[in-house]
């Protein structure tokens, strides 16, 4: 985790060290100039050479917080002295948050990088201004689809690549790794119920099970139940699990995942995590409601009852708002990608008709060969 004792430009030389692939793709980048930027992300230490990029090849760029638990302020210090606009700061209350991405709209992007797509929702996908968009979360997908866009917007979390990495093996591992440092505990011997078995669920269970938990699984998908026990873990439903799991991951990529009703059922003593883009897989709210104590930073103890409930991170994503995410060296993969779809999208991917599209596969590939 950063903080605002870290040494940021010692640390960003590090990360540079070991992101080769991050750095070519920067480099073959084409020219910008004309273009406003939106980029709507986590304001992590591992973004800046993202918009580094960006401003090297001449964009005017704005950034908003996709999350105000997961935005480091050192971190957008350091953005607003390289010339991005960006007023976000840590745990910006929902109004502020809503007024910084009402500010960034009004200055008329031309193109957008999102995570989640808040811009893109917030202005029902018709900004006038706007040519096309990129989109890195599966929660922000699922929000484009209800919408009628007026312009493209390219998919890149459903890209083999980001799936297969992030998605699948890195989350899990990070997420494993937040716990011992959060809490001072092992998962050796505790029972995990991990809900939602996508990718991100299916690489939680496995860090679980690998760092010595017992771990089940729920989900409503029946062929993700089937892929589950294909691998050897049990599947149960909601209300049969909760009263056995020491540990709950949420990974469901949909709000309510656990209603508040839920929690009089769970474990007394059990933790709650959740690992998708926003808090709403847990009752936050309700959870809130009833703290009694902060005895760790980023665990807050709940009285549900006659029971005690310890809410991780605030129900923000865990890996990220309480822990680093993903290392430097791998992430280097990811921030390639995201330049390559961005220099695509400014040049052919403008042209392509209004809706979600899938990234190119030639995007992708340019990505994996400069990581290789």
């Amino acid at each position: 985790m950063h903080s605002p004792e870290v040494d940021l430009t010692g640390e960003l030389e590090w990360l540079r060290r070991f992101t080769p692939a991050t750095r070519a793709s920067a480099e073959a980048l084409p020219s910008l100039q004309g273009e406003r930027l939106l980029v709507v992300c986590h304001l992590d230490l591992k973004m800046v050479p993202y918009f580094e990029a960006l401003l090297s090849a001449g964009a005017g760029v704005w950034a908003c917080a996709a999350n105000p638990a997961t935005t480091r302020d050192e971190v957008a210090e350091r953005l607003g002295s390289l010339g991005v606009e960006v007023p976000a700061r840590k745990d910006d209350p929902a109004d502020r948050h809503a007024a910084h991405l009402r500010a960034a709209v009004a200055a008329g992007p031309t193109l957008l990088s999102e995570m989640g797509a808040d811009a893109t929702a917030a202005t029902s996908g018709k900004l006038r201004t706007v040519r096309g968009g990129l989109e890195a979360t599966g929660t922000g997908i699922s929000r484009l689809g209800s919408l009628d866009l007026a312009y493209p917007v390219f998919d890149w979390d459903s890209v083999p690549i980001k799936q297969g990495l992030h998605n699948r093996h890195l989350v899990g591992l990070m997420a494993a790794n937040t716990f011992l440092d959060v809490t001072g505990l092992s998962l050796y011997g505790r029972t995990v119920l991990v809900i939602g078995y996508g990718p991100v669920g299916r690489g939680v269970a496995d860090a679980a099970r690998h760092f010595g938990a017992a771990v089940e699984v729920c989900d409503p998908d029946p062929a993700a139940r089937l892929a589950a026990a294909h691998l050897g873990f049990p599947t149960t439903t909601l209300e049969a699990g909760l009263p056995r799991a020491d540990v709950l991951f949420t990974a469901t990529g949909r709000d309510g995942a656990i209603p508040p009703e839920a929690l009089s059922s769970c474990k007394g003593g059990a933790f709650l995590a959740n690992l998708g883009h926003t808090a709403g897989e847990l009752p936050v709210e309700e959870l809130r409601r009833r703290v009694v104590d902060r005895p760790r930073p980023h665990v807050e103890r709940c009285e549900v009852g006659d029971k005690s409930l310890y809410l991780l991170a605030g129900g923000a994503m865990f890996n990220l708002a309480a822990g680093p995410g993903d290392p430097y060296d791998t992430f280097d993969l990811v921030t390639a990608l995201m330049i390559e779809a961005t220099g695509f999208l400014a040049t052919e991917g403008v042209g392509y008709p209004p809706g979600i599209h899938s990234l190119p596969k030639k995007v992708q590939d340019r990505a994996a060969r400069r990581y290789l």
